[in-house]
């Protein structure tokens, strides 16, 4: 087993230096970074760009070379698909929306297509190389389409996907054109993960209402597939950034550093060139800073790194020009011969630098406008070892959930930022300190080696747990035994759900009418002698007698409330006399929830939902449980969550009580149940441990085995009458 890591680029860029020959450096950004530096006793490989074109094969060959020593496979792509599916659809579609810039969305078909295309190729080039029984990593936004092609590329792999930028709201997400094909993508996927819980509500959302799935919790069942979704708040080599300021080169360069700044303040601010990060709101919070507090004048500066990042394209190059200006303006004014308001650094440090720069730093300003995690703010906490310091963090950086210690802003609030200067100024030193030994523990325990370590981990749990699930599954094998079973007996009983079993779900349930090849089915069932059939349901006995009262088989209705045995129908219940509170309270959410609907029988309320929104479905359930718990605790009445809808009934009586009362009528020597819903499993309950109880749709701790769609119900029950193959 094999741990293989996907991933736009590589952490080693290769770079022309001539002819036929090429240097390689490390990447920038904080997930090769991140994961360059994993520690983990699984061998590890990793695909990628490698960040150059290659023109010829034998450049193609030299690159590929040097990187197999380090188990790194290349991709290589043409200039046209990087300018189309990584500048183009990643970057000027999906990067904006994720980071809520509605208007700085640049959509082109063209796009699309090489998104899908360059997805395609990723798939093509990691099929070479991964093998069944390996761990598939797919890394962020620029791959989304990458984890279902490889499920349908590769067998008997696991995938885990890491959204490392936000996931926007269904509200924005909806309108990509693409929304499906993408969430289709991540469903290739067992593991989803994000930075936060918001951006993994976010996602449950729109994966709830464009692809009409129901989640439990935290998982989603999708044919023999069971999918997880989960946050994994990314960290930093702690031990990195925290022990370099001991080693000489770096506390050299700390202190020509301190030198350079004199006894200023400094406040340090690193970002990487993007509308995203707040750099154009943090520059006017400061100057704002020096506008009201003039007793700070040649005491403070501010110094920003910003890394060149696409200033090629339009809304960069303005930003860029903006900050520029601004920068110039400040100085302009405010600046004396013995002191300069900002420095400004528009190029990357190297590490030493950089650690240097983080050390000496009184305050760290951390303000993106959105952002997924932000490492920069955990690398500075780490760099500044055993000082005093401060870090005033964004509420929109994933990176505040833990870091509560902090100064939090809002970096749209200008007025905010000013005051948390003043703040952090004036912070006493010993709240500095230990406000910075509380966050230090916090980073020094979740690590980016445990969140690597803890991510793979629960994708083995997954692995194991759909294994041992996928072995619930019916497949030839356990057919084959079954139909063996049922020639072999003498007397047999099963038991039949309708809705979602034996026939697909409607929009409209009245439209669930038996099909010819059911009532085919049922009719070469019920001609067996030794076959006792009973169709077990939720629906009201009318109609179950309307559509099957001419077959020689048993019905049970409203859940055992009603059963037809032998031709003559019989109550188990009295027609209820429905309480008008109760029936106010459905009205109620039956108004206020479109596509609702109140279906009323003689002893049960059924509220349907099936064609809700479903997040507002979602809502609306747990409200209208909530609703309902006094009223239904004070009459004894039971509250029963189905398939998509919300059933008030007896407690007496359930599809349990009913397989109870045929068994104590008769005995049997095979015994076959099949139902999709929770209310199925009470009669699975009551089966012998060695009757055949089959969940269809979903897989169940309840029933022994599982059929992964409603589509394969009637085929199975057709092959059990099919002479057995010698």
């Amino acid at each position: 087993m094999r741990l293989f890591i996907i991933s736009n680029r590589l952490p080693l860029k290769a770079s022309k230096t001539g002819n036929n020959t090429f240097e390689f450096t490390r990447s920038e950004g904080g997930l090769a970074t991140g994961l360059g530096s994993l520690d983990m006793e699984i061998e590890k490989h990793w695909i990628g760009w490698p960040g150059v074109h290659t023109e010829t094969d034998q450049e193609k060959e030299i690159i590929t070379e040097h990187l197999s020593k380090f188990n790194f496979h290349p991709v290589f792509l043409s200039p046209e698909q990087i300018e189309n599916y990584y500048e183009g659809y990643s970057n000027s579609t999906l990067w904006p929306l994720c980071h809520y810039f509605y208007s700085y969305i640049h959509y082109k078909n063209i796009y699309w297509e090489y998104y899908k295309q360059v997805n395609e190729i990723f798939n093509q080039v990691s099929a070479l190389h991964i093998q069944p029984g390996d761990i598939v990593w797919v890394q962020d936004y620029q791959l989304m389409l990458l984890p279902q092609m490889l499920r349908n590329a590769v067998k008997k792999i696991s995938i885990g996907y890491f959204h490392h930028i936000p996931f926007p709201s269904y509200e924005l997400f909806r309108v990509l054109p693409e929304r499906d094909e993408l969430l289709n993508g991540l469903m290739g996927a067992d593991l989803i993960a994000f930075h936060t819980h918001d951006y993994m509500r976010h996602f449950v959302s729109a994966a709830e209402r464009v692809l009409d799935l129901r989640f439990k919790l935290d998982q989603v069942q999708i044919g023999n597939r069971t999918i997880f979704v989960d946050a994994f708040p990314m960290g930093i080599n702690y031990d990195l950034y925290h022990d370099a300021i001991l080693e000489p080169e770096v506390q050299a360069k700390a202190d020509e550093l301190k030198k350079m700044y004199g006894n200023h303040k400094l406040i340090l601010s690193v970002d990487r060139l993007d509308y995203s990060k707040g750099i154009l709101h943090r520059i006017k919070g400061f100057e704002l800073f020096l506008e009201n507090h003039p007793e700070f004048k040649e005491k403070v500066s501010l110094a920003m790194i910003i890394v060149p990042s696409r200033d090629n394209v339009k809304s960069y190059a303005d930003l860029k020009s903006k900050i520029d200006k601004l920068i110039g303006a400040i100085n302009g004014k405010y600046s004396t011969i013995n002191w300069t308001p900002v420095y400004y650094f528009y190029h990357s440090f190297d590490f030493n630098e950089l650690v240097a720069m983080y050390n000496i730093a009184d305050i760290a300003l951390v303000t993106p406008l959105r952002d997924g995690m932000n490492l920069v703010a955990k690398e500075y906490l780490a760099a500044k070892r055993d000082s005093p310091g401060v870090l005033i963090l964004s509420e929109m950086a994933g990176a505040a959930i833990e870091l509560t210690e902090s100064i939090i802003v809002n970096p749209n609030d200008l007025e905010q930022i000013e005051k948390a200067i003043l703040d952090a100024l004036q912070m006493p030193e010993q709240e500095q300190l230990k406000n910075m030994k509380l966050m230090q523990q916090k980073i020094s325990r979740q690590t980016v080696n445990k969140w690597a370590n803890d991510f793979v981990n629960e994708l083995e749990t997954i692995r194991n747990q759909n294994v041992a699930f996928n072995k619930k599954r019916i497949k030839e094998r356990i057919t084959s035994e079954i139909q063996e079973a049922y020639q072999k007996a003498s007397k047999r009983l099963l038991i039949l759900d309708y809705d979602g079993t034996l026939a697909p779900f409607r929009s409209k349930p009245e439209d669930a009418i038996p099909t010819t090849e059911l009532i085919t089915t049922l009719s070469r069932l019920c001609d067996d002698k030794n076959n006792h059939v009973v169709i077990s349901s939720g629906r009201d006995h009318a109609t179950l007698d309307a559509w099957f009262g001419n077959l020689p088989l048993s019905l049970a209705a409203e859940h055992g409330a009603f059963y037809k045995q032998n031709g003559t129908w019989f109550e188990n219940i009295h027609h209820v006399l429905w309480d008008d509170e109760i029936l106010r309270i459905l009205q109620q959410f039956v108004d206020k929830t479109p596509r609702s609907k109140l279906e009323i029988k003689k002893t049960a309320l059924v509220w349907h939902f099936r064609n809700v929104d479903g997040w507002l479905a979602s809502l609306r359930e747990q409200q209208l449980i909530n609703e309902l718990i006094t009223p239904c605790a004070r009459l004894n009445l039971q509250i029963m969550q189905g398939n998509k809808i919300l059933e008030i009934k007896s407690p007496h009586f359930s599809k349990g009580s009913e397989a109870r009362r045929i068994l104590q009528n008769d005995t049997y020597d095979f015994i076959l149940a099949m139902g999709d819903d929770t209310t199925d499993e009470d009669t699975f309950r009551e089966l012998p441990a060695d009757a055949y109880t089959i969940k269809v749709g979903n897989i169940s701790e309840v029933a022994r085995y599982c059929l992964c769609t409603q589509a394969e119900t009637i085929p199975f029950l057709r092959q059990l009458m099919d002479p057995l193959k010698v």
